[in-house]
């Protein structure tokens, strides 16, 4: 079985520009090519589905209450992070760590469109051929910071008592699970430990453990641990030990009879072997040895346990995911990491996304006859045209769908593929200009084309624009603004 971990359920969850995502019908043509890339070998193929709650890198960050990530101490992951990166990147670390925003505590809304985004992520998976999905319940993502006292101050019936506190994440699971249907099983990335004074503890886990088994759950995939526990002394000590999580793994074992995953360090065959022998766990889970040497199953199999290249933990992937850069291994072989720089390298080109903004008037269709100009008969592009649905653009749906249409010709008549573009449309969330800013940042857009929509001048000093906001507020791309 191998998991695509982690993707992305909504734009307000999202933790990286690197981010893997299924928010939109977009993403089903390219996870497809994984999915069957997965099942042509022979292995069952899982996608991870998560939401990052406080921890997300938008606008507009939910969590199930308003604690802000400054009110607990990061320092050390961030420390983590500026070793041994090049200054651009410690700067934008520092940046990033400076900009934490407090996240905007849930209503029951958000609560309901939030498991909505989960349940159409699921039938986008489906769509795309994977066999399952995995929730992403872990780490201090959304689903536990609403199941920890520490990040879950709410009086409703979402706070309080451990039976509120699951309520969430319990409604989550069964509606994935209706809309998954039979025979399309649902897993569980499981913590079962925060490993923070006043967090969520062992205790509770069990207890949640055994409603996750009620709902059928296909499996547990036990871990402990959350962002803010990671770089703690005793827990880095901790975690540099073979199998340091395997009594977690035993005590949820012997709770549920749902079957168990475990992982970490569990680096080398033998390891794995006595974990099964010894009943501690059903199933052994392999993320950083496998990353280090893909063939370690085979070589296992073959009992070529010599030839294994094993994962040192030196930390450098776990530097790279926390400076929100691809990551790579030292020890790979040296033609695979030659191979893997250079596709690096050309993914730093900002300008090869290009997302062009819509509102249906004559100035916005103008900038992306512009734009159109530019990348004439280019093919390294990939283009969005992106129309926000507000009130007024209801009223005018016709002429929009109009506008659009004549967009899309122009563009064709520039012999610009028809492969490089695709048409967006969302439902306003936080205004014209912050859905705009939003997807600028999690899309990782290197230029974005707007109109001025015939505003004068004097009118937007007065006033302000969507593209005065998109100018002052988009952050490492180009903004062309067209009149």
């Amino acid at each position: 079985m191998l998991v695509v971990a982690n993707v992305c359920v909504d734009p307000t969850g999202i933790l990286s520009k690197n981010s893997l995502r299924l928010d939109h019908d977009r993403f089903i043509k390219g996870l497809a090519k994984l999915a069957h890339a997965i099942k042509s070998e022979g292995a069952v193929a899982v996608v991870q589905l998560y939401h990052g709650g406080r921890f997300a890198k938008t606008n507009t960050a939910y969590a199930p209450s308003v604690v802000a990530i400054s009110d607990i101490n990061l320092a050390g992951f961030y420390k983590i992070a500026l070793k041994s990166q090049e200054m651009d990147q410690k700067w934008s670390i520092l940046s990033d760590l400076l900009e934490k925003q407090i996240p905007k505590e849930m209503t029951k809304k958000n609560i309901k469109e939030v498991i909505d985004a989960y349940t159409d992520a699921t039938l986008r998976a489906k769509k795309a051929g994977f066999d399952m999905v995995e929730i992403h319940g872990a780490t201090g993502y959304l689903p536990v910071q609403f199941l920890s006292p520490r990040t879950n101050l709410r009086k409703d019936r979402y706070g309080g008592s451990l039976k509120n506190r699951m309520r969430f994440p319990l409604q989550l699971v069964a509606a994935i699970k209706k809309a998954a249907g039979d025979g399309f099983p649902v897993g569980y990335r499981f913590m079962a430990d925060e490993w923070i004074n006043g967090g969520f503890s062992l205790s509770e886990a069990k207890v949640f453990a055994g409603r996750l088994y009620d709902l059928k759950i296909a499996y547990l995939s036990v871990t402990g641990g959350s962002y803010e526990a990671f770089l703690t002394p005793d827990i880095i000590k901790k975690s540099a030990e073979p199998c340091y999580m395997v009594h977690l793994a035993r005590e949820i074992k012997q709770t549920v009879a749902t079957p168990i995953i475990i992982s970490g360090r569990i680096i080398t065959p033998d390891l794995a072997e006595n974990i099964l022998l010894n009943k501690h766990a059903d199933l052994i889970g392999l993320a950083r040895p496998l990353f280090t040497d893909p063939n370690w199953p085979q070589k296992a199999g073959l009992g070529n346990i010599e030839s294994i290249n094993l994962c040192n933990n030196c930390g450098t992937c776990f530097k790279m995911v926390v400076a929100d850069r691809p990551v790579l291994c030292p020890q790979f072989e040296r033609s695979k990491l030659i191979k893997r720089k250079q596709m690096l390298k050309e993914m730093k080109n900002p300008n090869k996304k290009v997302l062009i903004a819509m509102d249906g008037s004559e100035n916005a269709a103008m900038g992306a006859a512009y734009a159109a100009d530019m990348l004439s008969e280019r093919e390294d592009f990939q283009i969005t045209i992106l129309h926000i649905k507000t009130e007024e653009s209801e009223r005018y749906a016709d002429e929009i769908r109009e506008m659009m249409q004549i967009i899309q010709i122009l563009f064709k008549e520039r012999a610009i593929p028809e492969s490089t573009i695709t048409v967006m449309v969302k439902n306003q969330k936080n205004g014209v200009a912050g859905d705009i800013l939003d997807e600028i940042s999690t899309g990782g857009y290197g230029t974005v084309v707007v109109g001025r929509r015939g505003i004068s001048r004097t009118k937007q000093f007065l006033f302000g624009s969507v593209s005065n906001k998109i100018i002052q507020n988009a952050k490492n791309c180009a903004v062309w603004v067209v009149d």
